[in-house]
């Protein structure tokens, strides 16, 4: 019988093996797959001992959603068919890329570093922190360095568009399923051809389940 995890027995096995080899833990996935919730583990895990990690949202390196809003974007779909929309998650022109590795660089150099978050306070980053956890679906368009561990999380499309359903985002809560449906199909659509193909720098490939356990898909490293 396969074996299944929860996420906090991950976030256990993730943090021992991580523990002084790595320095970064990026995380990423499609949406309402249990990136956020299974980095807030992977925090509680390190607390637990004693120890401290910066957590990063990489939703707080999206340039603003007005202004992606109101930007184009041109991108091939898996067809091969042109398309046009404006700047979802899905690319990496929605991101303040250069900030966020600025950041990096300043705490793989031992240096404590901030950014603003979008709601004005200052984030002040700590070299001192054993693990530094970055999730989102923009890390993949980050560079991964040997000393950055990467969890690739996914679910289904009925998952998804459940979690995001029953989560404040976006709004989504006001939508109809239809229209949440329809959301969801175009940014998966784009995930297929801007994030999927990153997938293989992760370590960890899991698959989120109904009842929130992962099954694993692939474990580069033999961690769990």
């Amino acid at each position: 019988m396969e074996k299944l995890y929860k996420g906090d027995e991950i976030a256990k096995k993730v943090i021992d093996f991580c523990l002084g080899k790595y320095k970064f833990i990026f995380i990423s996935g499609n949406g309402g797959s249990g990136k956020t919730t299974l980095s807030h583990q992977l925090v509680k895990e390190i607390n637990s001992r004693g120890l401290h990690a910066n957590c990063i949202d990489m939703d707080e390196f999206m340039i603003d959603s007005k202004i992606r809003k109101s930007s184009k974007k041109e991108w091939v779909d898996a067809l091969g068919n042109k398309r046009i929309s404006y700047l979802t998650w899905a690319f990496k022109e929605s991101y303040n890329l250069d900030s966020l590795e600025t950041c990096i660089h300043s705490l793989k150099n031992g240096k404590d570093c901030s950014y603003k978050s979008k709601s004005g306070e200052e984030v002040v980053l700590k070299s001192e922190c054993s693990i530094t956890i970055i999730e989102g679906v923009g890390t993949a368009f980050l560079k991964k360095e040997e000393i950055t561990y990467g969890i690739f999380v996914m679910c289904d499309f009925k998952h998804e568009v459940d979690r995001r359903i029953n989560r404040a985002r976006d709004g989504e809560t006001n939508l109809s399923r239809e229209e949440v449906e329809g959301k969801a199909t175009e940014r998966n659509e784009q995930f297929e051809v801007t994030i999927l193909p990153e997938k293989n720098k992760f370590d960890l490939e899991l698959w989120s389940l109904d009842d929130h356990s992962f099954r694993i898909d692939r474990d580069n490293l033999t961690v769990l």
